[in-house]
């Protein structure tokens, strides 16, 4: 059998993350023509499409799909048994916003600053999205709020967060269970680690807010509050600046809302420069395997 050559897995790759042929043509230094004829040479090989034509967009067919945790697995691989230096290279991360925002930041630096020649590419969404991008094979290690259930990863405890109950300055901390049903919820999107924690909440207690009012993003969140929209429910990180400050008030309640940040891991598998960045994670926060 004529097996694909490197190059045309490395082409398959840079289409699949770019989600153009043109894109992952400059990526990989090849000519236009060049690269379609490599696509269409590992079609032929392989002996079916990749990819659905769009217009100038290619869309991986489910056969990709599910090639793609192989694919890339074969990569990192490879890449492990030719680098000739274990501290250089690139960590693909993703995490929540919470995390990604206001945890990571100071971590890559601290670091980076041990590592020089460790680069990172972190992508923030919700906690759903970072399983779909982990099982994409598009991340080598996620970072998620709340309970996680899957079997397909290695999932471990990170670090405890508080997530809080906030409302506008002029609002007194102390409102009645009707006084906060009363109020418009502000709340993040279904998927979201903290929209999560607080639906459990407000299903144990059996509460149901009046009005809700979904936005995608904490720092939306917080400006609706300080407009006076509505009372919000985030993580304290997220919001303790602004309490300290003065622009936004911590309510109380009887819900209980702390929660556990998580890592997640590909099972089996642990590139070198993963290993080192994960040593570095138990220095600075104890991890317990689930």
């Amino acid at each position: 059998m004529n097996y694909p050559s490197p190059r045309h897995w490395l082409l398959l790759d840079a289409i699949c993350r770019q989600h153009s042929l043109t894109k992952a043509a400059d990526q990989l230094a090849l000519s236009q023509s060049a690269a379609s004829q490599a696509l269409k040479e590992l079609e032929q090989r392989l002996g079916h499409a990749l990819f659905l034509r769009q217009g100038r967009q290619l869309i991986p067919t489910q056969h990709t799909l599910d090639l793609l945790p192989r694919l890339q697995l074969f990569l990192e691989l490879q890449q492990d048994l030719v680098s000739a230096d274990p501290d250089k290279g690139q960590l693909r991360l993703v995490a929540s916003e919470t995390v990604g925002c206001y945890l990571l930041p100071g971590l890559l630096a601290q670091f980076t600053a041990l590592h020089p020649h460790i680069d990172f590419k972190l992508r923030l969404c919700n906690s759903s999205e970072v399983l779909q991008l982990m099982h994409q094979q598009q991340a080598q290690l996620g970072f998620v709020e709340g309970p996680v259930l899957s079997a397909e990863f290695d999932i471990r405890h990170w670090r405890q967060d508080l997530t809080v109950l906030i409302g506008h300055p002029l609002l007194h901390q102390n409102l009645s269970t009707e006084q906060l049903l009363a109020q418009r919820w502000i709340v993040r999107e279904q998927g979201s680690g903290t929209r999560a924690v607080l639906e459990h909440e407000l299903a144990r207690l059996h509460w149901t807010p009046n009005q809700l009012l979904e936005l995608e993003r904490p720092e939306a969140i917080k400006q609706a509050i300080k407009q006076g929209l509505g009372i919000g429910c985030l993580p304290l990180l997220a919001v303790q600046d602004e309490i300290n400050a003065g622009q936004l008030l911590l309510l109380q309640s009887p819900l209980q809302l702390q929660r556990h940040f998580r890592l997640v891991q590909h099972k089996n598998y642990q590139p070198a420069l993963l290993q080192k960045f994960l040593h570095f994670l138990q220095q600075s926060s104890v991890i317990n395997a689930l």
